[in-house]
């Protein structure tokens, strides 16, 4: 891939000191030459930018409203692309003309005899695994549109989660209903139907009727999975379409809004006809997805040509039927059996079946396509039972052998589809796959991977006994064991744990990977943590449970419910003697508190917490205790105090040496600065950042260098300080670390407004306000909307943000800023 990057950015060597370049140098013009996703360009760049062959810079794009990143390759990266193509230019490839005659020569020959407008990448993109490049149906339009993705709105599909469909009968009425609705006006239709009742098959006939006519998104909703990967999949589908709005936003924050997530998705579709498909919604209860859905439900009639259909096993209304003035929005279709004529299609097995019969499998079946399909390979009608669960369990899993029940136990027990490797290390014997996908109880869900549908997964593990759900489950955290290089497979080998009946094992990964999972934002770890009950485990695995709780919900806001779980979590904690658990719940409580503006209760709980960090040696838990009370004694402009308790971890530093006390250092030379201490902070500053520079500390490392960034402003050296802080936002932005990234934005702002660029600090102090806004930094957002109404020069948008600000220092509590801000908002009045 690296190769054909190089070869297509060889094109451009003259473009690098241009001040607009050309839309081939964005990720997506890479992306779309040599045919990869434009996220996963970063990565394959990033060894060609270690190695000094390529550059990176923002820049002016032809036909991007706004500025982008811009890559060019370096005088020793041109030389490796021509080394490059000298190689390939002597490949042999197989061309089919487009009058169809067909021979066989070079890459560099076959680009001279044709007429198309193709680039040696181009040819690249174009030749498949046989080394055939098939020229036939190729036009200049077409290779323009293929390069020029975010230009050209053309038709894209994303179906890569859609199972196939082996046969279908019927529903040419739901389909025409749902078509005709779609084709007339933008809308929305929820499609509710119990399991197996046909809802994936009418969705792949929906998408068929609107194929080569519309963009077509399909996302499969899972159990373990929220709001995040329903629009993952839709951000990277508009990225395909052209816009990249919503996968920026998505890599800048942890925890996506709701509300700006549908703009960004409303934004998307402005222009673009399209249809969305969202697939098993009951498996998600996403408060976020829920709301999403919702707004869209509420916009879609602005759009044109857009549709949105939802399938689901309940027939809860989780989007609005109507709207205020009472329209209609969402069309609500209860699916329904099969008719006769259908129902009589799928026995293909049984063509002399008489009326009796027929009629006393229908009525058992009420038209259900699934069971009817096993009935037919079954064979079973002359054995009748009265109800439909008795059928399934007696005629259907009773006539599968040993060997085939536990294979199929072995598809089932996995919540996604999975490749035979895996479901070899559950089962030895996976020579009955085919056998079973005949009978209709396994599915191939594409050439690697097999599943089986929810009907069968629940009446299957309904039925199992317990010995054998944990041994299928124990084999199945044995295949994820050695699969965790992803937070998904990370959290599926947390699940398979936790149904295996290994409590130690599951303590053991909550204790190392929970934190880690949580802090990255995967809140979908909740589910599980909440299907935990205190009987499952010991007292102190069970505090450990409520903890990661609480965190999640902190993340979310829910701070009263956080609150909740901590107090839970305390109980669960010996009480013996101090521990490392204790402070951490004391210290999260006191995070909260401050939050809140609650500064008295913080600083007692933060007192709590030192004395246990004291007692069992924490010297990281103690700086940073220290470094959170110096914070409010400072906000409460007692100088002493804060002096003291600044120095106190300056007696940790000199003593310890873990290089995990450079984050409290950093944090000290900030407040240093603040206090106008700038010799101390010089000094820390540059201590953390020589610790930092050659370690994998690069988080930390950045963050020293926003401070030094500050400390230069501050002595005037206004250079410097852009130097440095231009530097830390570079590895923030790669990092995606929010959080830092808007207090950086907020130091760069201020260095500005100290060199008199007053428009330039507000949009830094914009760009900051977006960010926090994205990940609901409520008080970050107070403290930039007050910097921003102090910078206006215009009096009513000075008021504005300034009204702004207060209401969230009022809504959180914070007297102090309110206070501050009342008065900014009486200068303002004033005129002064």
């Amino acid at each position: 891939m690296q190769e054909r990057i190089f070869l297509h950015l060889s094109d451009y060597v003259d473009h690098s000191d241009k001040v607009e370049v050309p839309f081939a140098l964005s990720q997506m013009g890479i992306a779309n030459a040599v045919s990869i996703a434009r996220s996963n360009v970063p990565r394959a760049i990033s060894g060609m930018r270690e190695a000094g062959h390529l550059i990176e810079r923002q820049a002016h794009v032809t036909g991007v409203s706004r500025k982008r990143k811009a890559y060019f390759l370096t005088d020793e990266g041109a030389k490796v692309a021509d080394e490059i193509w000298d190689r390939v230019s002597e490949a042999s490839v197989r061309i089919i003309h487009p009058d169809g005659r067909s021979e066989t020569t070079s890459i560099a020959e076959s680009m001279e005899s044709t007429e198309l407008p193709l680039r040696h990448v181009d040819m690249l993109r174009y030749m498949d695994d046989s080394g055939t490049i098939d020229l036939s149906g190729l036009t200049p339009e077409i290779i323009e549109r293929d390069l020029s993705k975010h230009i050209e709105k053309q038709l894209v599909s994303s179906l890569n989660d859609l199972p196939r469909t082996r046969r279908f009968y019927g529903r040419e009425k739901e389909l025409d209903v749902m078509a005709d609705l779609l084709e007339d006006k933008s809308a929305s239709i929820l499609v509710p139907g119990i399991a197996g009742i046909g809802k994936t098959s009418l969705s792949t006939k929906i998408l068929d009727r609107f194929t080569h006519r519309r963009n077509l998104l399909y996302h499969r909703c899972q159990d373990w999975e929220g709001s995040r990967a329903f629009l993952e999949a839709c951000a990277e589908w508009l990225s395909a379409i052209g816009h990249n709005d919503l996968s920026d936003y998505l890599a800048s924050t942890a925890v996506p809004q709701a509300t700006l997530a549908v703009n960004l998705i409303e934004s998307g579709l402005s222009d673009s006809p399209s249809l969305i498909v969202i697939d098993d919604l009951h498996k998600v209860g996403d408060d976020t997805l829920y709301g999403i859905l919702r707004e869209l439900t509420l916009r879609i009639h602005t759009l044109k040509q857009v549709g949105l259909v939802m399938f689901s096993r309940s027939f809860r209304m989780v989007v609005p039927e109507s709207d205020q003035s009472g329209k209609i929005v969402t069309l609500v279709m209860p699916l329904q059996g099969l008719d006769e004529e259908s129902s009589r299609q799928i026995l293909t097995a049984m063509p002399k079946i008489d009326s009796d019969q027929f009629s006393h499998i229908y009525s058992l079946s009420r038209g259900h396509p699934l069971i009817l399909e096993l009935i037919n390979r079954g064979n079973v009608a002359e054995t009748f039972h009265a109800t439909l669960e008795a059928f399934v369990e007696k005629e259907i899993f009773s006539r599968l052998s040993a060997p085939e029940k536990r294979l199929l136990g072995a598809i089932a027990v996995f919540r996604e589809p999975v490749p035979t490797q895996a479901i070899h290390q559950v089962e030895e014997e996976v020579d009955l796959l085919d056998e079973l996908v005949e009978k209709g109880l396994a599915r191939q869900s594409d050439i690697e991977n097999y599943d089986v549908h929810d009907l069968v997964r629940e009446f299957l593990m309904r039925s199992m006994d317990n010995e054998m759900k944990y041994d299928l489950h124990s084999a199945a955290v044995n295949w994820y064991r050695g699969k965790k290089e992803s937070a998904a497979d990370r959290i599926e080998f947390i699940y398979h744990l936790r149904n295996s009946g290994d409590e130690e094992g599951l303590t053991e990964v909550l204790l190392t990977e929970g934190r880690g999972l949580v802090s990255s934002g995967h809140t979908e770890l909740l589910s599980i943590l909440n299907s935990l009950e205190s009987g499952d485990l010991d007292a102190n695995s069970w505090g450990l449970i409520r903890e990661l709780r609480g965190d999640i919900l902190t993340i979310q806001g829910r701070w009263d419910e956080a609150e909740e779980e901590y107090d839970a979590a305390t109980k669960h904690i010996s009480s013996r003697e101090p521990s490392l658990e204790l402070a951490r719940l004391l210290s999260a409580r006191a995070d909260i508190a401050v939050k809140r503006g609650a500064m008295e209760d913080a600083l007692e709980l933060h007192r709590n917490a030192l004395r246990i960090q004291i007692e069992i040696r924490d010297a990281i838990g103690a700086a940073r205790t220290y470094n959170n009370m110096g914070h409010i004694f400072r906000r409460r402009k007692d100088t002493r105090r804060a002096m003291e308790v600044y120095g106190n971890v300056e007696e940790l530093l000199e003593k310890e040496e873990d290089p995990e006390l450079n984050d409290a250092r950093i944090r000290l030379a900030s407040a240093f600065i603040e206090m106008g201490e700038l010799d101390r902070a010089r000094e820390h500053a540059l201590s953390a950042y020589e610790e930092t520079k050659d370690s994998n500390q690069d988080f930390l490392h950045a963050r020293s260098r926003a401070v030094l960034g500050r400390y230069y402003a501050k002595i005037s050296d206004n250079e410097l300080a852009l130097l440095h802080y231009s530097g830390a936002l570079d590895t923030l932005s790669d990092l995606n670390d929010p959080q830092s990234t808007v207090e950086v934005e907020m130091l760069l702002g201020q260095v500005l407004l100290d060199a008199g660029r007053r428009e330039e600090a507000a949009e830094h102090y914009l760009n900051g306000l977006a960010v926090a806004e994205s990940n609901d930094f409520r008080m970050l957002q107070g403290e930039l909307l007050a910097r921003l109404g102090e910078v206006e020069t215009d009096k009513s948008q000075r008021m504005s943000y300034l009204q702004r600000s207060l209401s969230l220092f009022r809504e959180l509590g914070a007297v102090d800023r309110m206070r501050e801000v009342q008065n900014s908002v009486h200068r303002a009045v004033m005129g002064k």
